[in-house]
């Protein structure tokens, strides 16, 4: 039997996660874990969120995404978009880094340069990854590899949907233009410039 090894991805919320968690597995085959708490690796039960979360009834639970290969298991972790950095910090305050194999952020780059999202991710994590980079698109080979993604390219400002909507001008062309007017709409209705 070979030793599992981990990774932890650290994402700023749930769309992120669950697409993250599809890449995995279809491109490079992992399995989702099952959900039972007596099949959980004992290296993740720290992640285990504890309900209600600071007593809120309706705060959404912070348990990550856990999927596993023979070889290696992987957690990927929503943060609460802006408050990443301060959740997930709590969370490597109190397990030991040294087990890492992978630690990888993947941000949006919103309104922002991929190099302003970079230098805040680095000022995050370099406490606890001396060798974080403060460069997107960049992995540093140390004890643990370490990296940075900065969606949606690495270049652009952007988020996840500017990527999955680049990704539909291939796949899915004649259904683009109804999605672009959907998002249009969703985005006046939050700003307050139009109503349903």
């Amino acid at each position: 039997m070979v030793d599992r090894r981990y990774a932890l991805i650290g994402v700023e919320g749930n769309h992120d996660q669950a697409f993250l968690s599809k890449v995995l597995c279809k491109l490079l085959g992992f399995k989702k874990f099952n959900g039972q708490v007596d099949s959980l690796d004992t290296f993740w039960r720290k992640f285990v969120p504890i309900y209600p979360k600071s007593g809120k009834l309706y705060t959404r639970l912070d348990m990550p995404s856990v999927l596993h290969t023979e070889a290696v298991s992987v957690a990927i972790y929503a943060g609460e978009g802006s408050n990443l950095i301060t959740n997930l910090g709590a969370k490597l305050s109190d397990i030991d880094h040294s087990m890492f194999l992978a630690f990888g952020i993947v941000a949006d780059a919103d309104k922002n340069s991929p190099d302003e999202v970079a230098k805040i991710y680095y000022e995050g994590f370099k406490e606890f990854f001396p060798s974080f980079p403060d460069k997107p698109g960049t992995i540093v080979e140390s004890a643990s590899r370490l990296g940075l993604y900065v969606l949606p390219d690495n270049f652009n400002q952007g988020v996840l949907e500017t990527l999955l909507c680049n990704c539909g001008e291939y796949a899915y062309p004649e259904f683009m233009q109804r999605a672009k007017s959907y998002i249009r709409l969703v985005r006046n209705i939050n700003s307050g410039k139009e109503r349903w």
